[in-house]
C-alpha cells in the first residue's frame, strides 16, 4: 500500500518556492517498512497550488523497483493507493493522470505486469461531525467510539464513500476522515476496504493507539514537512538561493540535495519519522 500527500507553496510568481510531493510505499506484509520519494515541481498557470503530481509514473516505477529489491524479485499483486491533498473538484483529473501513471509504471517494469489497483482519496478538511444518539454509546470524551463507520444517508448517492472515525477522542469533537473510493479493480468488498483502512490506522509508529487516518498518509505528511524544512534552508520565499547555499537554485539541484532516500543507508527506512 502507499500513501501520498502533496504540500504546496503560496507565492504566485514564477520564481516562487516549488511545490513538494511526498510519496511513501510499504515494503513488507506488516506495513512497518517504508520506502519514500520526494519530488519538487513548479506551479503552472499562475496557480497558488497544483494538486496534480507530475511525472508520477517515474515515482511509482522507482518505488516498485525498491519493493522488488527488498522482496527478492517479488512484485505486489495489488496496489492500495491512499491519496491526500486533493479537493473534490480535482478528483477526476488526479484519478485520470495518476492512475495512468501507476499503470504505465507497471507496464514499463514488465510488459504483462498489471496488478489490481485500489485508489482511495482521504479528506480531513470537511465540516461533517458525527455524534452518538445515545450518550451511553459514547467514549470517555463523549465522542463516537473508534472504529465507527458511516456509509449511508449522508454519503454520495452514486460513488462509494464513507466516514471512518478511527481514533479515540481526547478533547473536543472528533472529525472523522472522509474516504472516497475513486477506483477499485481488485474487487474488494466495502467491508474489507473499511476494515483494512481501520487496521492501517493502528500502524503509526509515533503512537501506541489508532490515529485519525492511515499511517502511510501520515508518513507522507511527515515526508513533505521534512522536505519543506530542507528547502526553506536553501531558498528564500521567492525561490532565490540563500547566501550560504552555493548550489544551483534549479529544482533538479535542490531535489538532488534534499533527497535523503537516495543514500543507500536510508533507501528502505522511514527516516522522516
Amino acid at each position: 500500500s502507499s500513501g501520498i500527500n502533496a504540500e504546496y507553496g503560496y507565492a504566485r510568481d514564477e520564481g516562487s518556492k516549488p511545490s513538494i510531493a511526498g510519496v511513501v510505499c510499504t515494503l513488507d506484509a506488516n506495513c512497518s517498512r517504508y520506502a519514500s520519494r520526494v519530488k519538487l515541481q513548479r506551479h503552472q498557470g499562475g496557480r497558488t497550488s497544483d494538486e496534480i503530481i507530475r511525472n508520477f509514473k517515474d515515482i511509482v516505477k522507482d518505488l516498485l523497483l525498491e519493493f522488488r529489491h527488498y522482496n527478492r524479485d517479488a512484485k505486489p499483486h495489488k496496489i492500495l493507493y491512499y491519496r491526500d491533498g486533493v479537493s473534490q473538484g480535482q478528483f477526476v483529473q488526479t484519478l485520470t493522470e495518476e492512475l495512468a501513471g501507476i499503470q504505465s509504471a507497471c507496464k514499463e517494469l514488465e510488459e504483462d505486469y498489471q496488478p489490481a489497483v485500489t485508489y482511495i482519496n482521504a479528506q480531513k478538511r470537511h465540516h461533517t461531525r458525527l455524534y452518538v444518539t445515545n450518550p451511553k454509546d459514547a467514549d470517555r470524551s463523549g465522542n463516537i467510539p473508534a472504529g465507527t463507520v458511516v456509509d449511508r444517508e449522508i454519503t454520495h448517492p452514486i460513488f462509494f464513500d464513507f466516514y471512518l472515525n478511527s481514533h479515540a477522542g481526547i478533547q473536543g469533537t472528533n472529525r472523522a476522515c472522509h474516504y472516497t473510493v475513486l477506483w477499485d479493480d481488485s474487487n474488494m468488498s466495502p467491508d474489507m476496504i473499511q476494515l483494512l483502512t481501520f487496521f492501517l490506522c493502528h500502524t503509526y509508529s509515533r503512537c501506541t493507539r489508532s490515529v485519525s487516518y492511515p499511517a502511510p498518509t501520515y508518513y507522507a505528511h511527515l515526508l513533505c514537512a521534512r522536505a519543506r524544512t530542507l528547502v526553506n534552508g536553501m531558498v528564500d520565499a521567492r525561490g532565490n538561493r540563500l547566501d550560504w547555499f552555493k548550489g544551483s537554485p534549479d529544482i533538479a539541484a535542490i531535489e538532488q540535495r534534499i533527497s535523503v532516500e537516495r543514500h543507500s543507508v536510508f533507501r528502505d527506512i522511514a527516516y522522516f519519522v
